[in-house]
């Protein structure tokens, strides 16, 4: 009976760590990437949406003019 436990134990920890461990790498991948969060007309709404997400993303943003596109501009918000 302690035999069956022991296994039922190693084995319940063993899937807990199959599953934990892609995750803990996938969360340290995207942490360090860059990404698009959105894309504004002018360079001040984009870096007035860049500052208002600070609480989301973290102090680093960057508005990237992308060029014109149906007589607008566009400018892309990138977060890190």
């Amino acid at each position: 009976m302690k035999r069956r436990i022991a296994l039922a134990a190693a084995a319940v920890a063993a899937v807990a760590a199959a599953i934990a461990l892609p995750l803990s790498s996938a969360t340290a991948a995207e942490a360090s990437t860059w990404r698009i969060a959105g894309y504004y007309t002018t360079a001040a709404e984009c870096d007035r949406a860049g500052q208002a997400g600070a609480v989301l993303w973290g102090p680093l943003y960057m508005c990237k003019y992308t060029g014109q596109q149906n007589g607008h501009d566009w400018y892309e918000l990138w977060v890190h």
